[in-house]
């Protein structure tokens, strides 16, 4: 019961070692649910999987997060914005996903040529109105900032464990 109820209601307190253990597990969680996105696990399940994972694990991560932050004296507005841009990060990850996929006739399915051509089409189409004459360069920079984008969810949200790590008790400052 101790498990359910740190892992999924966001109310009370959570201490630092703890902490540490739980927040291990919930990221050790999201790794594993890569797995859900292998393209032979996608073929055979679909995607839903993937998103109601996320969404559970979002939530743990919220959860822990808010108890710890409460633990330590502080709100829980900085874990409610980084959920919710973990949240759209794997929104956007599902989007574009999808859009990368080719439903098939007959269930079959593969990658889909003419999503990749629109992407290098708008690539050209900034190239051009930035006037750069070298779409080598201007082709760097949209990757550069797609990475940054696609992994500042992460980021963040390993600041904000590290941070709440960091933040002493408030049982401890009292005594």
């Amino acid at each position: 019961m101790w498990a359910l109820r740190t892992l999924f209601s966001p109310y009370g307190r959570l201490q630092l070692r703890p902490f540490i253990l739980v927040a291990i597990v919930v990221y050790i969680a999201g790794i594993a649910a890569q797995w859900l996105t292998a393209p032979d696990v996608l073929k055979r399940i679909g995607i839903a999987p993937f998103a109601v994972v996320q969404i559970l694990l979002i939530w743990m991560w919220f959860a822990v997060h808010a108890k710890r932050l409460r633990d330590g004296g502080q709100g829980t507005g900085l874990a409610v914005g980084a959920s919710i841009l973990y949240a759209l990060g794997i929104v956007l990850l599902i989007v574009l996903g999808a859009g990368f996929i080719d439903f098939g006739r007959d269930g079959d399915w593969g990658p889909t040529g003419s999503t990749a051509l629109g992407l290098v089409v708008v690539i050209l189409v900034i190239g051009t109105l930035l006037h750069t004459p070298d779409y080598d360069v201007i082709s760097l920079l949209v990757v550069g900032f797609l990475t940054v984008v696609a992994l500042l969810p992460a980021i963040v949200a390993l600041a904000v464990t590290v941070w709440a790590a960091t933040r002493p008790s408030v049982a401890e400052q009292k005594t």
